[in-house]
């Protein structure tokens, strides 16, 4: 075996491999004109997320039947649409199941973080009798540093910079 083929088999094991540690999403296994059916292995026992799929794909024009079973993973589609408009809806619907949902540890996280920018700007705000708000006392830090170091330090680059996002800023500002 030459160096080549065996990075070849190499190659093509692993993406094998990898193929059935992630899952592939839809398979297609059986179509007919304005009918298909599906197998997705995170489906498999899973009644809530067959009941959203259900619901779903109920709604999207277009599409007479639905049936999706958790017994067996499977979606099965009766659609009166063109071909490459379900591959759409099933591509869209697979992006839409790998989305981290609100109440997951990413999109909590994320929603933390913005509640606690929220609360302290309403505290500046409220604190400096509706003069400034966080995005105005951040753009005035910016402006003062980079005066600073435009004149004291005569950096130019990052003293200039700093007063453009602090022009950024306050120019989104509405009063």
């Amino acid at each position: 075996m030459t160096y080549l083929t065996g990075l070849a088999l190499g190659i093509s094991a692993g993406r094998q491999l990898s193929q059935l540690m992630r899952g592939d999403g839809f398979s297609l296994v059986h179509a007919l004109p304005g009918r298909r059916r599906y197998l997705h292995d995170d489906l498999l026992h899973n009644k809530e997320l067959a009941v959203a799929w259900q619901r779903h794909l109920a709604s999207v024009k277009g599409i007479e039947r639905v049936q999706v079973s958790p017994e067996t993973g499977s979606v099965l589609v009766a659609y009166t649409f063109s071909e490459e408009y379900i591959d759409l809806v099933m591509e869209y619907l697979e992006r839409l199941h790998k989305m981290p949902g609100p109440r997951s540890e990413y999109g909590k996280l994320g929603i933390d973080i913005q509640r606690f920018f929220r609360r302290m700007n309403r505290n500046v705000f409220k604190n400096t009798a509706s003069t400034l708000d966080l995005r105005t006392v951040m753009a005035l830090l910016m402006l003062l540093r980079g005066g600073a170091k435009m004149w004291n330090l005569g950096q130019r680059p990052s003293g200039p910079q700093m007063i453009w996002w602090a022009y950024s800023l306050l120019k989104g500002r509405s009063c």
